[in-house]
């Protein structure tokens, strides 16, 4: 769940809007600096480099989205390093500054809270489709939700960035991607996916995840 765009206008007045140049880092996972972090234009990459240097992409943040609540609520370190996509401006606030905006906007704090259900939400659907889907049908799943999100059909998503959602090679995003366009449930082009018929692809994702769906029917 996202901040509106009148409730994001709004949240200026109370943090600083700080502007990221593509691939400036936002904070490194670690960082023990308590705050809110809200995306008001471009996005965010949230992610994690092993020791090998390969970078495991977990999520890509748009406008209105928000991250960092762990910090806040509960004075937790950072999990992932968040870097900017490209020309990124970002609201951050502190603590004092966070109950400042509830206590004038106190609606805002609801959509933080489902926000934050719905990422662990997520969470626990994305550990259970590891353990039993193969490759593409885990992607199905991701592009499915990512149109979802960012409610449009075409998924702005380039194939390193599923490889790297995915936790695999490019090599094999690049072998689930083509499966997936072979069943005529997408077609690629330079950045994005398109998807054919969203209907359908929540239909296929139903008969091949091997389990009850929990979401929005």
């Amino acid at each position: 769940m996202t901040i509106h765009s009148d409730l994001l206008n709004s949240a200026l007045a109370f943090g600083r809007c700080i502007e990221y140049q593509d691939n400036e880092t936002i904070h490194t996972r670690g960082d023990l600096l308590t705050g809110l972090s809200i995306v008001y234009s471009g996005q965010v990459k949230v992610g994690n480099y092993g020791l090998d240097g390969r970078y495991q992409l977990t999520a890509i943040l748009g406008e209105g989205e928000t991250f960092g609540e762990f910090t806040l609520f509960a004075n937790l370190p950072r999990t992932h390093n968040a870097e900017a996509v490209n020309q990124t401006r970002v609201i951050q606030m502190n603590l004092i500054q966070y109950n400042a905006f509830i206590k004038a906007f106190p609606q805002a704090e609801k959509i933080l809270l489902v926000g934050l259900a719905h990422k662990l939400h997520q969470t626990l659907e994305r550990l259970d489709d590891i353990q039993r889907l193969p490759t593409h049908v885990r992607l199905a799943k991701i592009l499915f939700n990512l149109s979802q999100q960012q409610q449009s059909l075409t998924v702005k998503l380039r194939q390193n960035q599923c490889a790297q959602l995915l936790g695999v090679t490019t090599l094999s995003a690049h072998k689930a991607l083509k499966k997936i366009q072979q069943l005529q449930l997408i077609k690629t082009a330079y950045g994005v996916i398109h998807i054919e018929n969203l209907d359908l692809l929540q239909a296929w994702l139903h008969q091949h995840s091997s389990i009850l769906s929990v979401g929005p029917e």
